[in-house]
């Protein structure tokens, strides 16, 4: 099927979707727990549990989805179909997931609608998403076009998660200080981000095209199947990477309303979250002049160093020292983590490249539901012990009576170590394994032209064929 050419109309479009990939992911990172806690009225432990739940369905439905996407066969193609339909439910689960549940009601009742409502979210977040980051590998076949498309892509993502951070933040507080009451709260984040979040994936459904050419046989979800991906060395090595990165940011994410309403109380998390996004914005332009002359691993690794110690000393900060330092610091972390907060999904679809070369097929939907799987089942647990180390260390939840309470040493200790230890050892451990990442930039060219000649049933040379072995053992 002859299909429209790639336009800078389709690229800004597609790109604009990932405003609910990283904004939705980033708000629900920084407020959601908070919100069940000190909002709800969740113990800790619960709300974490309540999180957990719903987290390792979502990563249990990220693989089912990418076999379903892989075998969708319609005119409109296989991966908008979903986008479209999940961003007409985007709105209903932002509703339900945010509406203030009355005091009224017993801690059970609470927890079983907290684990109800995310799990509806999850589960459209899965259809969305799992098609989406697989759309991010076939809206273009062209490799230079493809970097660009996932770097504006990326842009608009961290954009968006500046919004749906520094917003939400600034909400929280101005609503925890009494500007204004919950039933306003509900409206700018239940009804106000739904709407933000659902516009861009319609539109997704009308105005972008799918250009990967079609495996001739189905796929069917087994065990198999499901490990498929994993068989390669150059996938497994960026599901890794991707591990370090994204449990990093959500336990950063999480923890940082907590950080300043309680440990470092002359901070603002908007200013932090500011900081933190802001500068990340401004390394855009540096990264874009990268991503195609250098290795990408890299980018990803070269700035952790500085990352890992200035984010060491924002956890053990003083409380009585200037907090201008630890903003300064905050900036520090920002600039060396700018290069891994970006390149996983950029190197996506070069690991798909690899895995279609070795496995001669291109299941991409199981690809990125493998990815997501992995990330959101390690994130949960993640999730989990953040908060069971608040209630092991004795965290006091607001009440009316007391909405703001003073928090014991040992929660405020707890508070300190979950955030910041954790992020120090998961990117340090990012940092070894980014090193050791086969594919290089010549790597991801060579398997391109081999992929081309492939799809175009070209002879190879002898020197071609063994050439083509060697990349395949590198690879896979």
């Amino acid at each position: 099927m002859t299909q429209k050419p790639f336009n800078n109309r389709e690229k800004m479009i597609f790109a604009w979707g990932d405003v609910f990939g990283g904004g939705s992911q980033a708000m629900i990172g920084v407020l959601y727990l908070i919100f069940l806690t000190d909002i709800i009225g969740i113990n800790p432990a619960l709300a974490a549990t309540a999180i957990m739940v719903s987290k390792v369905w979502d990563a249990v439905s990220d693989p089912l989805m990418g076999v379903i996407s892989d075998n969708t066969r319609t005119k409109f193609g296989r991966r908008r179909p979903y986008i479209f339909a999940g961003g007409l439910m985007v709105l209903i689960a932002y509703l339900l997931m945010w509406f203030p549940l009355g005091s009224g009601l017993t801690e059970g009742v609470k927890v079983f609608y907290a684990i109800t409502t995310y799990l509806f979210y999850s589960t459209v977040a899965t259809i969305v998403m799992v098609p989406y980051s697989s759309l991010s590998a076939e809206i273009t076949t062209d490799t230079k076009q493809r970097n660009s498309t996932n770097l504006i892509r990326l842009i608009i993502s961290t954009v968006a998660s500046a919004v749906c951070t520094l917003v939400p933040s600034l909400l929280l507080e101005q609503f925890k200080a009494g500007a204004f009451g919950i039933n306003v709260f509900y409206i700018v984040v239940g009804i106000g981000f739904g709407i933000f979040f659902a516009l861009p994936l319609i539109l997704i459904g009308f105005f972008t095209r799918e250009r990967a050419n079609l495996p001739i046989e189905k796929s069917v979800f087994s065990m198999k199947t499901f490990v498929k991906p994993l068989r390669i060395r150059a996938f497994r090595g960026l599901v890794y990477m991707y591990l370090c990165q994204s449990i990093s940011m959500d336990i950063l994410s999480a923890g940082i309303i907590f950080f300043t309403t309680y440990v470092l109380i002359s901070g603002s998390s908007t200013v932090f979250l500011g900081i933190f996004i802001g500068v990340q914005l401004l390394m855009f332009p540096l990264i874009n002049s990268l991503v195609n002359k250098i290795d990408k691993k890299r980018v990803y690794y070269y700035g952790l160093p500085l990352a890992v110690v200035a984010f060491l000393f924002v956890g053990l900060y003083p409380e009585d020292w200037p907090i201008v330092g630890a903003y300064a610091l905050t900036g520090l972390t920002a600039l060396g983590f700018a290069g891994a907060q970006l390149m996983s999904w950029i190197i996506f679809p070069d690991a798909v490249d690899a895995g279609e070369l070795v496995l001669g097929e291109r299941p991409t939907g199981s690809f990125s539901g493998i990815m997501t799987f992995i990330r959101k089942t390690a994130s949960a647990i993640a999730i989990q012990i953040f908060g069971i180390m608040l209630a092991v260390s004795g965290y006091v939840k607001p009440t009316d009576l007391v909405p703001s309470p003073t928090q014991p040493n040992a929660a405020v200790w707890g508070i300190r170590l979950a955030m910041s230890l954790s992020f120090v050892i998961l990117m340090t451990l990012g940092y070894f394994l980014a090193k050791r990442f086969v594919l290089t930039k010549s790597l991801t060219l060579e398997i391109s032209s081999f992929l081309d000649k492939r799809e175009k049933k070209e002879e190879l040379t002898e020197e071609e064929h063994k050439r083509l072995t060697e990349i395949k053992q590198i690879v896979g």
